[in-house]
């Protein structure tokens, strides 16, 4: 029974994997990226909460006023499109990302 549950969980585990891996890693494979944004977001928004909730907000409505990127950069790349994802999904995305890049559980 345990090793059943076990086996499911890695299973799930290795879908969302692969699910953040296809909806965002397709465009920003470069991990130097990801942990570039989560240093700009932890030091604007600090917390998990608000670092998520303002990504999750930025993916659904980019704006140069709720990008953390500086002013010149927007310029030269130009701001992200507006996500397709829905709503569970995008939230899932974001919790994997903040799982993954937050630089508050690499700090020793």
């Amino acid at each position: 029974m345990v090793r059943s549950l076990l086996i499911i969980i890695l299973w799930i585990s290795t879908l969302n994997a692969s699910s953040f891996e296809e909806n965002c890693l397709t465009c920003h494979s470069n991990d130097f990226k990801f942990k570039m944004m989560m240093k700009k977001y932890t030091l604007r928004y600090s917390s998990e909460n608000r670092i998520k909730e303002s990504l999750f907000e930025y993916l659904k409505h980019p704006t140069k006023e709720t990008s953390v990127l500086p002013l010149g950069y927007i310029t030269r790349f130009g701001l992200k499109k507006k996500t397709s994802l829905d709503d569970e999904t995008l939230r899932n995305m974001v919790d994997i990302y903040y799982e993954e890049f937050n630089i508050k559980s690499k700090i020793y």
